[in-house]
């Protein structure tokens, strides 16, 4: 089950019906609000997109060196998204630096 800091609530108006579909959405993994309409998270994938729809992103960071799926390139481009990626490689070896 989701942390309750991990998921949207959006408000809506009197009377709207909500479908099942927007009763689950799932962030992606790791996912937490930076600052105000900042956030991070690992990759994203198709469950997770519904989630990432009510956030209302204006662009994507990806730090990741593969290409970027095309799933998640169409829903980029349906909702406006800009893409930024910088390809780093994932190593997780400190380098110590002598001062």
């Amino acid at each position: 089950m989701p942390q309750p800091s991990s998921y949207a609530v959006l408000p809506r108006r009197e009377g709207e019906l909500v479908s099942a579909e927007e009763l689950l959405l799932v962030p992606p993994l790791n996912f937490a609000m930076v600052d105000h309409g900042v956030y991070r998270s690992g990759f994203p994938d198709a469950s997770n997109l519904p989630f990432l729809e009510t956030l209302r992103l204006r662009s994507v960071l990806c730090l990741c060196p593969e290409p970027y799926p095309e799933a998640n390139l169409e829903f980029l481009r349906a909702h406006g998204i800009k893409l930024f990626q910088f390809g780093i490689d994932g190593s997780k070896k400190i380098e110590s630096v002598k001062l």
